[in-house]
């Protein structure tokens, strides 16, 4: 499975690669700094699954979201965010965000979303619902 990283903290982009080339059969086909170099990386990568800061330079992550889901209505997005406000995660449920994390207090909840995904059988698989499979984004 290949995965994009969209976040302008070279620390957390860093980060996250080293967290996730740790699972068998995830490749990390590219990082991007900014909204606009996201969007044409995505064309060139066409990544299974987008990992996606809301505040990011040149293009926010919203208008971002928008562009990848309009190219791709099969790609996984995960929002991980420090915009943990319900009114962020009814808007990135909307424009079709699949997860919505607090990057201060669920960081480490990627990994185990990525895990799921490539190792749908596990053992170690833990089960976290998508945002639509909520029924009230509001309390969940």
């Amino acid at each position: 499975m290949k995965i994009m990283i969209v976040d302008d903290s070279k620390v957390i982009s860093k980060r996250l690669e080293e967290l996730l080339v740790d699972i068998d059969g995830i490749e990390v086909a590219g990082i991007a700094e900014d909204g606009l170099q996201a969007v044409t990386d995505f064309t060139n990568t066409n990544p299974d699954l987008v990992i996606l800061d809301l505040m990011i330079p040149k293009m926010n992550g919203l208008d971002v979201l928008k562009k990848i889901r309009r190219q791709n209505a099969e790609v996984t997005i995960i929002i991980l965010t420090n915009y943990n406000q319900s009114y962020f995660r009814d808007l990135c449920t909307i424009l079709g965000a699949d997860y919505f994390l607090d990057k201060s207090a669920e960081f480490d909840k990627v990994y185990q979303i990525c895990f799921n995904i490539v190792n749908p059988n596990s053992d170690q698989s833990t089960d976290y619902l998508r945002l639509n499979d909520k029924k009230d984004v509001n309390n969940g």
